[in-house]
């Protein structure tokens, strides 16, 4: 009798840990959910995701080979008592294991939906700066627009070789003979957009330093000021700064009136606007 009710014990005692192994297998189970959720978002972060995926490999592994020591206990009966505080342990640091990379996963979430947003952030510059050429002609009522240099990552502007070397030909000239500095010459450098248009009144050349994107701040404000002063020094003629993207804040509008720089905004940011003036 006493065997059988020692028996009787052992069974609880696995099938209380059988219990705790479906939670566990529960709880990886929506882990993997949770994983395949990440996966479809993330097509251009594989290389981020991979660290999850081999995390969550190495668990499995872990779960597999507990469930084969298990097999083994029934034939090992006399020593359960001890491989049971084992176990107990090992499911004590695996818990804490996933807790871990739960919370792993929730800041690679984080990082992964702050990623998409300075990716369609991008993609915005890309698609609606090819407006803001003919737009620049318009206004300033000069000819065709000429882009001399652009950032290649962040604008879909086409820049004309020729054009494009005389325009750093010049900018070493201007450097050489001290009408600007290394500084002011690498402002021009970092300049998103450089280009220049005759003016219909006195054919005179107008420059433009334009900074474009998605939500126009302060640094973008700044460098454009920044970028058409060295242009002026550099090239000595009249140059204009713009900042161009989809909306502005009405702190940085003020920044930009203060310091000389035109602000323009793409369509949707111009309806926005619209939308806000008349109550919309």
């Amino acid at each position: 009798r006493e065997m059988q009710q020692t028996q009787r014990l052992m069974i609880q005692q696995i099938a209380q840990v059988a219990e705790r192994m479906d939670r566990m297998e529960e709880r990886q189970d929506r882990m993997e959910e949770r994983q395949g959720r990440m996966e479809e978002r993330q097509d251009r972060m594989e290389d981020l995701l991979a660290r999850v995926v081999a995390q969550q490999e190495l668990t499995n592994e872990r779960l597999s080979q507990m469930d084969a020591r298990m097999d083994k206990m029934d034939a090992r009966f006399e020593q359960v008592d001890a491989r049971f505080e084992q176990v107990i342990a090992e499911m004590t640091s695996m818990n804490k294991r996933i807790g871990n990379l739960e919370g792993r996963v929730d800041s690679i979430d984080k990082r992964v939906g702050d990623i998409d947003g300075r990716l369609r952030g991008w993609e915005l510059e890309r698609e609606s700066v090819r407006k803001l050429l003919p737009r620049l002609a318009r206004e300033y009522e000069v000819g065709r627009i000429r882009a001399v240099s652009a950032d290649a990552s962040r604008s879909a502007v086409n820049v004309n070789y020729v054009w494009s070397v005389r325009f750093e030909e010049a900018l070493e000239e201007a450097r050489g003979a001290g009408r600007i500095t290394f500084e002011e010459e690498d402002i021009i450098g970092r300049t998103d957009i450089v280009a220049w248009g005759r003016r219909r009144v006195d054919e005179a050349r107008l420059w433009f330093a334009v900074q474009a994107s998605a939500t126009i701040g302060d640094d973008d404000v700044e460098r454009a000021a920044a970028g058409a002063v060295a242009l002026r020094k550099a090239i000595g003629e009249d140059a204009a700064a713009v900042v161009y993207g989809r909306r502005i804040a009405a702190q940085q509008r003020v920044r930009a009136g203060d310091l000389g720089v035109a602000v323009m905004l793409d369509d949707e940011g111009e309806e926005e606007v619209a939308g806000a003036a008349s109550g919309v």
